[in-house]
């Protein structure tokens, strides 16, 4: 029987992570992209930046988690 193409070895390492490892990884990562495109490009003020950084990244995270 033949077999298909194999998954790239990050992904087949991703999938292996548990999901917190996975959270832990891609929140902060995220956030931190967030934060910038919010602060740089939409010149919003550093607080609000954050706020958006922040919660932007939560609810995928909640999605990712479930």
């Amino acid at each position: 029987m033949k077999q298909g193409p194999q998954p790239p070895r990050l992904v087949v390492w991703w999938e292996g992570l548990e999901t917190w490892a996975q959270i832990a990884i891609y929140f902060p990562i995220f956030a931190a992209v967030t934060f910038v495109i919010n602060f740089g490009p939409f010149s919003q003020p550093v607080p609000l930046s954050i706020l958006y950084g922040l919660f932007r990244r939560a609810v995928p995270s909640r999605l990712l988690a479930a």
